[in-house]
């Protein structure tokens, strides 16, 4: 069965139909430069977009269902990749815009650590005296990033569950093995401890991060785009603007009786 189409399949009288892959990275005008050090930064926070709305909705159709036959235990796994890619993507599009309006060069390591990317991206926001903003804009990014260090998770904990060199990740290795993150438990028994996510602080975690980090990544791509300054009073301006333009979003939301519905909205308007 065919799933990918070129323009010689599309029916464009039903668009609705199809998922169009580059849209959200040529601007829907054919155009793509990769020489173009903006092209990345805006792919990231578009990529980072969609792994946030896809954590999202899965995670509130688990909520709202209240959890039939406890399809979290497997389902929160994808919603967990989802978000670890999706604020790695948005660290790194902050990381760049930031080296590209201030014309300064970014040295990184290309991989999967988004401690890594944090803790850079605070000193850049530091060394720019933005300190009201990295609250504002990173406060969730930091609880979660501490929640994965805490735990020892690996950047492939929700996608395989062993590691690349065959070792347990730390909620599957039992107890008394270095993986496993619950440390002083009795070892008469090689038993692999229960390690679970509390479904509704992660939620509102994440819709946090939506929130606040997403405004902060979208200010830096209108800074690049539009103009602009890197100061906490430009910040907060472009905030206050975002908030004024939300409260009339608000009441598209609350006019739909159906909760599918209303979150798929939700998503469209918020994070998408």
């Amino acid at each position: 069965m065919q799933i990918f189409y070129g323009e010689k399949d599309i029916d464009y009288n039903n668009p609705n139909g199809y998922a169009f892959l580059n849209w959200r990275f040529d601007d829907s005008m054919g155009g793509n430069n990769k020489e173009n050090p903006f092209q990345g930064i805006s792919d990231n926070f578009e990529m980072g977009k969609a792994y946030m709305a896809n954590a999202v909705i899965a995670l509130y159709s688990i909520i709202y269902s209240h959890n039939p036959q406890n399809m979290a235990d497997t389902m929160v796994f994808p919603v967990l990749f989802s978000v670890w890619h999706g604020v790695e993507l948005w660290l790194k599009s902050s990381i760049y815009a930031i080296s590209l309006i201030t014309n300064t060069e970014t040295k990184m390591n290309q991989n999967h650590n988004i401690k890594d990317y944090l803790d850079a991206l605070r000193e850049r926001l530091s060394e720019l005296n933005m300190n009201s903003t990295e609250k504002m804009a990173l406060s969730e990014v930091v609880e979660l990033v501490e929640e994965f260090k805490r735990v020892d998770a690996r950047f492939d904990f929700a996608r395989y569950s062993f590691d690349r060199k065959g070792n347990y990740q730390f909620y599957n290795a039992p107890v008394g093995d270095d993986k496993q993150w619950q440390k002083g438990l009795a070892t008469d028994i090689q038993a692999v401890p229960n390690t679970c996510i509390k479904l509704d602080s992660l939620f509102n975690l994440i819709l946090g991060i939506t929130d606040h980090f997403r405004d902060f990544v979208e200010y830096l791509i209108l800074v690049i785009t539009e103009g602009g300054k890197l100061s906490d009073d430009y910040y907060e301006a472009h905030i206050k603007i975002c908030k004024n333009f939300e409260k009339k979003l608000d009441d598209k939301i609350e006019d739909e009786p159906d909760p599918l519905r209303q979150i798929i909205r939700a998503i469209n308007l918020y994070i998408l």
